[in-house]
């Protein structure tokens, strides 16, 4: 007797036991999990392409704004500032792929006087998002790391909080996507075709000067 209830304990123990461990793999993250998280703290922000409704462009030569248009054929977006024109929609792909693609291999927290260490105080420039659901995010350029494959950047920063800046690396393709002449943001229009010169009416040709005839004699 004594030994079957040793035994119901035993038993009783190992399946306590092994419905807490079961329970607790349950309530880990399967790798596909682990890995999805991931990749969405390295994004810069949590947004497709399609759910972005404006964009302002600012370099320390230019300032653009631009709108998406409520057509799609032939111009999705369109220029509104500093003139109102179709804007050059590959410029606008690209842009908008790289923000909402874009990964960062690392994050700095940085004291705000070291803004010029990091190349903020002359920023090559700063793009605004504002979505379909109005929400607003910004992401601040600054200078090269000390590699030159990355350019620092801060995401949706806070303007004068006196908390530590959240430094991040991001691809050096974005000073190139943003630095542009007025010229490239715009839509190419075709060329007019030349028009061809009307054609010269035929050559009249003159018979000469008439000759009068006397009426034929009719017979008696």
């Amino acid at each position: 007797m004594k030994l079957k209830s040793t035994t119901m304990i035993l038993l009783s123990t190992a399946i306590v036991g092994g419905a807490g461990v079961f329970l607790w793999i349950s309530s880990q993250d399967t790798p596909e999990e682990i890995t999805e998280q991931q990749e969405q703290v390295l994004k810069l922000f949590q947004f497709n392409e399609d759910q972005v409704a404006a964009l302002t462009v600012k370099t320390p030569k230019l300032t653009l704004v631009f709108e998406r248009s409520k057509q799609s054929f032939p111009h999705t977006w369109r220029m509104k500032k500093p003139q109102d024109k179709p804007a050059d929609e590959a410029a606008i792909a690209f842009l908008l792929n790289l923000l909402a693609t874009a990964k960062s291999p690392r994050t700095l927290s940085v004291e705000p006087t070291r803004q010029k260490e990091f190349g903020f105080e002359k920023s090559p420039g700063n793009v605004k998002v504002v979505l379909k659901n109005e929400q607003t995010h910004t992401l601040v350029l600054g200078g090269q790391d000390p590699t030159e494959s990355f350019i620092y950047a801060q995401v949706d920063p806070e303007v004068d909080s006196g908390k530590n800046l959240q430094v991040i690396l991001v691809p050096t393709a974005f000073v190139g996507a943003i630095d542009r002449p007025l010229t490239e943001w715009q839509a190419q229009t075709k060329p007019k075709q030349p028009t061809a010169p009307a054609s010269p009416p035929p050559p009249s040709i003159d018979p000469g000067p008439s000759i009068s005839l006397s009426p034929p004699q009719v017979p008696q």
